[in-house]
């Protein structure tokens, strides 16, 4: 008997946090759900802790990848394993409140035209046709104790502001479009914050297995996102903090030596977003005018990138009044030009616009102001205004 929920947890060298992940889940108030626990080739002793559990517990399986793969390639293989009718993805370093599967089933049976008198009934193929594609909830945010008060200060900030959490159902083409183009601060492309009829998932592998030699960092829910977001048909949304989101230090997108990395990934799903909406666009018309924002979104945050960068013999500013020419660009002694040198070859292919360069840049000492203001021509983000303003407020000795 297959289960409801599949919950997919991608494991890398998180023994510090494997046990309470698992906890979360195998205490849960709901218990008709199958715990897929995919091995990425970590070198602590992670796996032999989820193993631990999964000879207590015959709901955990163990999915062992041949070689690491990333996140992205990770949570592919997990998606090609569910068996149950939902999935939801949880990060090994984050969990879940002990309701959060009962409370996704109330409102997967709340919102089913069909009469449902258990989960097997659910799982028929002709119930399921009038469930959710999409039900989303709300998160909780914390930190751990040994994070640094300006680490949990950004952390804080990047989730209060307002995000395309909708309290009423949406349909077809205003799921793409609320996720989106319906916000301007944070787009709420994460994928943990959702769980989604697996049927729907699935149809997605054929336009993503492409992309997992890339062991992708940065961003890498976002494509997988943009991608369901086109063939979803409904959404519903549970009004309750069900997914505890924990900031981990150790974490390998907090870590600072990844920078290039990050910075290379964006780059790419740039590069892959626009021959990617063109083969979704008979799905959803909308998916070109998506990538093109979200081009435009992850330019800004490579040139947030370079925020926390010093300057050169304390800032030598390129003598430009306007637009930055491709020489121009390639003149590494130019500040403005280091900042935005990741961004010549996707100018150049013409995947986003030619960065403007305001003349009153070119007095500019602080290399976390330059960037904060290049940043904003791509993206105009209430985020990167509170960062300036707080940078200036305290005279420099915060950086967010």
């Amino acid at each position: 008997m297959s289960p409801f929920i599949s919950i997919i947890i991608p494991t890398y060298n998180v023994e510090s946090y494997i046990a309470r992940c698992l906890e979360s889940c195998i205490n849960q108030t709901f218990s008709d759900i199958e715990i897929l626990v995919v091995d990425d080739c970590g070198s602590d002793d992670s796996i032999k802790i989820a193993q631990s559990y999964a000879d207590r517990d015959s709901r955990i399986r163990i999915i062992h990848n041949e070689k690491n793969l990333g996140t992205f390639g990770t949570r592919i293989e997990g998606i090609k394993a569910a068996d149950g009718a939902y999935i939801a993805f949880l990060d090994a370093d984050d969990y879940l409140k002990p309701n959060t599967c009962e409370k996704m089933l109330q409102h997967i049976t709340n919102s089913t035209l069909a009469p449902t008198h258990n989960t097997q009934s659910l799982t028929d193929s002709n119930t399921l046709e009038s469930t959710p594609d999409i039900i989303h909830f709300k998160s909780h945010y914390t930190a751990n104790k040994q994070t640094k008060p300006l680490a949990k200060l950004t952390h804080y900030l990047r989730y209060i502001l307002p995000t395309r959490f909708c309290k009423t159902p949406l349909h077809n083409e205003q799921i793409a479009y609320n996720f989106f183009l319906d916000s301007r601060q944070f787009p709420k492309f994460t994928l943990w914050d959702k769980c989604y009829k697996t049927s729907l998932v699935k149809k997605t592998l054929p336009y993503l297995e492409s992309f997992t030699s890339q062991k992708l960092l940065m961003a890498e829910d976002m494509l997988k996102f943009f991608v369901i977001s086109a063939f979803a048909k409904s959404y519903v949304s549970v009004d309750s903090r069900l997914y505890v989101y924990c900031l981990n230090d150790n974490s390998i997108t907090q870590n600072p030596q990844a920078k290039l990395k990050k910075i290379n990934d964006m780059c790419y799903i740039i590069s892959a977003l626009r021959p990617l909406s063109h083969s979704l666009e008979s799905i959803n018309p909308l998916m070109p005018r998506i990538a093109q924002t979200m081009s435009k979104d992850l330019a800004a945050l490579i040139i947030l990138e370079s925020r926390h960068t010093l300057l050169h013999g304390g800032g030598d500013i390129i003598e430009s009044s306007q637009n930055l020419t491709s020489q121009d660009l390639h003149d590494s002694s130019h500040s403005i030009a280091k900042t935005l040198a990741p961004l010549i070859p996707l100018v150049e292919a013409g995947l986003i616009p030619t960065p403007k360069i305001p003349a009153y840049t070119r007095k500019i000492r602080s290399q976390y102001l330059l960037s904060c203001i290049l940043s904003l021509q791509y993206w105009n983000r209430c985020l990167t205004y509170i960062r300036t303003l707080i940078y200036t407020l305290s005279l420099g000795t915060i950086k967010l």
